[in-house]
């Protein structure tokens, strides 16, 4: 009887190998529990998962990684806890300084070499991106004429006044007085420290405007914007005229 069961053993023993050999080939890998397509579809998964449960399993409760599984803000560098974006929002508002916060490096991790677009997120250069239009003429491009012509006060100045975030979105960036933002960022055909080339700090009057300001031919198109139609401050964000020039007001 022990001889006819340990027969049976080594008989069964092979097979019992074999079926343990076989791997699945649809289970994931212990270090890959995502397919490779994850990063460009997961958002709709996150957002279904109410909680980040699923998340949380691996990357820990607060999210920022356990053991070997990375944190989910080497990705969601905008966020400091949920719900997660990659962008902040409203981020592709033309009014918003992505410009000026932005670091290409960290823009290439998902949009590609050069901003080329990639599986993970598109071109910065598509022309049309949920809806909205975005860098669609390529790279260097402006929402405004890039030669001299729009460094006449009479061009530029009107869109500077009605919304300076309009400027802010692509020549601005931190550091100005208070919480204010600097204006430095540089522009081909003005030099490379941007509207400071001719701006002063939080200054609307370029650098030499005292001097040939008299025949200038910007009164009725330019001073009027911050000085009143009456140039008495009255209606406007700057001083009386006559403050310097002596006259009522």
């Amino acid at each position: 009887m022990l001889r006819s069961f340990a027969f049976l053993m080594l008989f069964l023993i092979p097979f019992a190998l074999t079926g343990c050999g076989e791997g699945n080939s649809n289970a994931p890998l212990d270090t890959e529990p995502h397919p490779e397509s994850w990063i460009s579809t997961h958002s709709a998964a996150a957002i279904a998962d109410a909680g980040y449960t699923g998340c949380i399993s691996c990357h820990g409760s607060d999210l920022t990684g356990y053991g070997e599984v990375p944190s989910c803000y080497s990705c969601h560098v905008f966020n400091t806890s949920p719900p997660l974006t990659i962008h902040p929002a409203a981020w592709t508002n033309i009014y918003v300084n992505h410009r000026g916060s932005a670091d290409i490096t960290i823009c290439e991790n998902c949009h590609g070499v050069l901003l080329q677009g990639s599986e993970s997120a598109p071109s910065c250069y598509s022309s049309i991106f949920d809806g909205l239009s975005c860098h669609a003429a390529g790279p260097g491009q402006a929402p405004h004429p890039v030669d001299t012509s729009y460094l006449s006060g009479t061009v530029h100045g009107p869109v500077a006044k009605s919304d300076l975030r309009v400027c802010q979105a692509c020549h601005g960036q931190a550091g100005g007085p208070g919480d204010n933002p600097r204006f430095n960022v540089g522009i081909s055909s003005a030099g490379g420290n941007g509207c400071e080339s001719c701006h002063g700090t939080n200054y609307a009057h370029p650098a030499s405007w005292m001097s040939g300001h008299r025949s200038a031919g910007n009164i009725s198109n330019v001073c009027t914007l911050c000085h009143g139609v009456a140039l008495d401050g009255s209606g406007g964000v700057g001083i009386s005229c006559g403050t310097c020039h002596g006259i009522p007001g």
